[in-house]
C-alpha cells in the first residue's frame, strides 16, 4: 500500500491522451515535487541566515507547489496545473532577480525558467512564457547595468546573459518542435499500423471468394451469439446449406462459372439474413452456414426455409442437375433454446443431420429439427 502510494506521488494516474500529456505530467510533477523540497530547504537556510525577504519569497513558491501537486494529483488538471506552475515559477524568478540581482551568480538559476516552461507547456506557450519572463528580466538586468553585484554588472555582461538566454530559448523551442513533429509521426505509424492489423484480422476470419465470414469466425463468434441469445432470451436458428450437385456445374461450366455461381448465393444469402446480430458463413467449398437470433422461432425458421426459393429464384442454370433445370440448394435447419444446448459442435451436428436428411431425401428441399 505504501509503495503504491509513493508511485502514485510520483507518477499521478492521469489520463495520458499521448506521449507529449504523458511527459507533461511527469515533468510538472518533477517540477512541483522540486520546488517543494527546495523551497522548503532554502526557507529554513535562509530563515537562520536571516534573509527574511528571501525565506517569504520561498515559502511563496512552497505555497503554490502544494495547490500545483493537489490540483494535479487530485482533480487531475494537468493545464490548470501547468499554467499555475509556470506563472508561479515566473514570478518566483523576476522576485528573486529583482531582490538579489545577479550576486553570486544568481542570473544563472534564470535558466530553469525556459526550460520548465517548454516541457510543462508546450512549444507555443512555453515560447510566450519564456519571452514575457525574459523581457521582464532583461530590462531589470539593463537597468542595473553598474548597480548589480558591486558594480561589476557590465554591458558585456548583460550582451551574454541577452544572447544565451536567446539561444537556449530557441534551442527548447526547436527541441519541443522536433518532439512535437515525432509524435505526430508516429500516431500516423501507429494509426496505420492498427488499420493494417484491422485489414490482417478481417482477411484472417473472412472467405476470400465470397467475403463472407469463415469457419474460424465461426468457431469464434458462435460462444458470443450464445451468450447474447441466453441473455436476451432469444431463440437461435441456425442452418447449413449445401449447393446441390455442384461438382457436376463445375465439371460442365467451369471453375470460374463456379465461382460466380457461389458470389451470387453467398451475396443472396447475406442480403437476406444478415443484421447486426446475424451471421453468414462459408464453411467450404458449396457448403455454407447461418446464425439468426430471434423472439419469435417460427419466424426465424421460416426465415432461413426461405432461402430455398431465393436461391431457386435467382435462375441459374444447371443442366446436370436431376433435380431442377437451376440452380438449388439443400438446407438443414435446427432452432434451439440456447440453455439447452451443452456445445457449438452439438448445434453444429443437429443442423448437419437435417441437411443429410434433406439430401437424402432427394435434395432441394430443408429439413428441421427443435430442441426448445
Amino acid at each position: 500500500m505504501l509503495t503504491k502510494k509513493i508511485k502514485q506521488f510520483f507518477i499521478p494516474s492521469v489520463n495520458y491522451l499521448d506521449n507529449r500529456s504523458f511527459r507533461r505530467v511527469l515533468m510538472t510533477n518533477f517540477v512541483l515535487i522540486a520546488i517543494l523540497v527546495s523551497t522548503t530547504f532554502f526557507f529554513f537556510l535562509n530563515l537562520h541566515m536571516d534573509e527574511y525577504l528571501t525565506a517569504a519569497i520561498d515559502f511563496f513558491g512552497f505555497f503554490i507547489s502544494i495547490y500545483g501537486l493537489y490540483q494535479l494529483q487530485v482533480h487531475h488538471d494537468l493545464q490548470r496545473t501547468s499554467l499555475i506552475t509556470t506563472a508561479s515559477f515566473i514570478l518566483f524568478f523576476l522576485l528573486f532577480v529583482y531582490f538579489k540581482g545577479n550576486d553570486h551568480f544568481g542570473l544563472i538559476w534564470s535558466i530553469f525558467v525556459p526550460i520548465i516552461a517548454f516541457s510543462i507547456n508546450g512549444k507555443q506557450n512555453g515560447l510566450y512564457f519564456s519571452v514575457v519572463f525574459y523581457t521582464l528580466a532583461f530590462f531589470m538586468a539593463y537597468i542595473n547595468i553598474g548597480i548589480w553585484d558591486n558594480g561589476a554588472w557590465g554591458n558585456h555582461d548583460f550582451l551574454r546573459f541577452f544572447f544565451a538566454s536567446n539561444i537556449l530559448v530557441y534551442m527548447l523551442f526547436m527541441h519541443e518542435r522536433a518532439l512535437e513533429k515525432s509524435d505526430f509521426k508516429l500516431i500516423e505509424v501507429r494509426a496505420k499500423e492498427k488499420e493494417y492489423i484491422e485489414k490482417l484480422h478481417q482477411l484472417s476470419i473472412t472467405d476470400p471468394l465470397t467475403t463472407l465470414y469463415n469457419r474460424r469466425y465461426f468457431n469464434e463468434v458462435m460462444p458470443k451469439v450464445i451468450s447474447i441469445a441466453k441473455r436476451n432470451k432469444l431463440y437461435l436458428t441456425f442452418f447449413i446449406l449445401d449447393v446441390d450437385f455442384f461438382k457436376h456445374y463445375n465439371d460442365y461450366y467451369g471453375h470460374i462459372a463456379g465461382d460466380k455461381a457461389l458470389i451470387a448465393i453467398s451475396d443472396a444469402i447475406k442480403n437476406h439474413v444478415q443484421r447486426h446480430d446475424d451471421f453468414v458463413f462459408r464453411f467450404g467449398g458449396e457448403e455454407f452456414g447461418g446464425v439468426i437470433l430471434s423472439e419469435d422461432p417460427d419466424r426465424s425458421q421460416r426465415h432461413a426455409e426461405s432461402i430455398l426459393k431465393l436461391i431457386e429464384g435467382l435462375k441459374i442454370e444447371h443442366k446436370r442437375s436431376t433435380v431442377s433445370e437451376v440452380l438449388t440448394v439443400s438446407i438443414g435447419i435446427a432452432t434451439v433454446t440456447p440453455a439447452k444446448i451443452d456445445t457449438i459442435e452439438a448445434l453444429y451436428l443437429l443442423a448437419d443431420q437435417e441437411l443429410y436428411n434433406a439430401k437424402e431425401n432427394g435434395r432441394n428441399q430443408c429439413c428441421t429439427t427443435r430442441v426448445l
